[in-house]
């Protein structure tokens, strides 16, 4: 049975690119899980839409946690989707795909606390 992972991520960049339509960052940060020590990297994209004067509280949000690759292969993964606080920095949602070592996940929840830079993941509970 998977258990709950939870990382302490080390900012590596933060960058705003502006087109038409908004603005995308993109972020990538190296983390460390708490029980395991185990290290990985996550990078996002995050959606900040506004046009004419509206706006909204929160962006839309697409991260990947990717683990070590072994012996050249494509690197076991969680890809996260959900929403980006625009205030807090925060981040909410679910985990939408995985590699099969973390298929369990599919369909858990994740939650993103800025102030501490700590991302809890959560398998699925069904």
């Amino acid at each position: 049975m998977a258990t709950t992972l939870v990382f302490k991520l080390t900012l590596l960049f933060n960058e705003q690119v502006t087109d038409t339509g908004g603005n995308w960052q993109y972020a990538a940060a190296d983390a460390v899980e708490a029980m395991t020590g185990q290290k990985v990297q996550l990078i996002a994209a995050k959606r900040e839409n506004s046009f004419a004067g509206v706006g909204f509280p929160a962006s839309m949000l697409t991260a990947t946690v990717m683990f070590p690759a072994q012996d050249g292969s494509a690197p076991a993964n969680l890809t996260l989707q959900g929403v980006h606080d625009l205030t807090s920095n925060n981040e909410t949602g679910s985990v939408s795909a995985a590699s099969s070592e973390f298929d369990e996940y599919i369909g858990g929840t994740f939650a993103f606390d800025a102030s501490i830079g700590i991302l809890i993941i959560s398998p699925r509970s069904w």
